[in-house]
Formats: C-alpha cells, sequence, structure tokens
C-alpha cells in the first residue's frame, strides 16, 4: 500500500523553519513584519499564520527540506539567504515573501539537479 505521507501541521513547519533558518528570516518568508508571530505561532493555543502566510511557509519547508536532504542543512541555509542569479540575484527568502514559487522551486531543482546553466 503505498500512502502519501501524512502532511505536518503548521506549527511543525514554522518550529522546524525556526530551527533551521531562525524566527526572524521565517517571519521575512511568509511577509510577516512582526517577528514575535513566529514565535507565536508555534504555540499550542498561539494564532496561526494567515492563508498566504501558510503557502509561504509550506513552500518553504518543501524547498528546505529537498536542499537539505541533497545538500546538507549548512548548504541549504547559506541558500535561501544568499543572493541567487536564477532569482535575478534575489534572495529565495525575498522571492518566497513575493510568491514567486515557480522561480524558487526551478532554482532549487537547479542546484539538487546540478543544473545551473540557463
Amino acid at each position: 500500500m503505498n500512502q502519501k505521507p501524512a502532511e505536518p501541521g503548521i506549527r511543525e513547519v514554522v518550529q522546524q523553519l525556526a530551527d533551521a533558518l531562525g524566527p526572524t528570516m521565517v517571519a521575512a518568508m511568509a511577509g510577516d513584519r512582526v517577528r514575535l508571530s513566529v514565535n507565536d505561532w508555534v504555540l499550542e493555543d498561539g494564532p496561526v499564520p494567515d492563508e498566504d502566510e501558510e503557502a509561504r511557509l509550506r513552500f518553504a519547508y518543501e524547498q528546505w527540506n529537498l536542499l537539505a536532504w541533497a545538500e546538507g542543512p549548512d548548504y541549504a541555509r547559506a541558500w535561501f539567504i544568499g543572493a541567487n542569479p536564477k532569482l535575478g540575484d534575489d534572495s529565495p527568502v525575498a522571492a518566497i515573501r513575493e510568491g514567486r514559487f515557480r522561480e524558487v522551486y526551478i532554482a532549487a531543482r537547479a542546484v539538487v539537479d546540478d543544473v545551473w546553466a540557463d
């Protein structure tokens, strides 16, 4: 029986991203201007990200897992914050905040697939 693994709850997604990237970067990717929200989002009875923030966070979580698995967490962390030529020299954090998911996905796959040529 081939079942897709259960998708983690948003609180788990936020916690794992915050552990990996820090709450400031997670807030920046989510588009939230108040860093303290990230700390609140992981609380069992705390608020949750809105629909757009959750979409950005879940997408970031997928890319984080892809890159950390393929290249290791230190590389993945540097990739998220560094200027990326496939994103017009924007960082993936900024591109995710802007909702440029397809571009970020292509940039992440280029790393994993070792395809950097345009």
